[in-house]
């Protein structure tokens, strides 16, 4: 013989492997990734639709928002005083509540955010 062609040991797919296992396995896995692909371009067109709102620009106006509330909660007993309406000491009482309350409301909001804006 020549060395060219016929059997060789160990040449071919091995015993046991089954072509359908494989095809299978390719077929789901390109399912998934069009599924996957088809879920994308849905989020897209929701976002130019105005239905989904980037997570950045909701994070900047819920701090916004919270910053203007802090403002005004903070003013609050000042405010109460000088109308008369509670005196100086319940006016420290009342500034209390209000720190123990927004520092509640932090703690809430801060588990809300996911993990990797907490840690940075």
């Amino acid at each position: 013989m020549n060395g060219h062609g016929g059997k060789r040991p160990g040449a071919g797919r091995p015993k046991g492997s089954n072509v359908s296992d494989h095809s299978e396995r390719f077929n789901k896995a390109r399912a998934d990734k069009e599924a996957a692909l088809a879920r994308l371009r849905q989020m897209e067109a929701d976002q130019r639709a105005g239905g989904l709102i980037p997570a950045g620009e909701v994070e900047e106006a819920v701090a916004t928002a919270f910053g203007r509330i802090r403002q005004r909660l903070a003013s609050l007993p000042d405010d109460l005083e000088r109308r008369g309406l509670v005196t100086p000491e319940q006016a420290e009482g009342v500034e209390t509540i209000i720190h123990e309350t927004m520092a509640g409301l932090a703690d809430q909001l801060e588990r809300l955010a996911p993990p990797e804006k907490c840690n940075g």
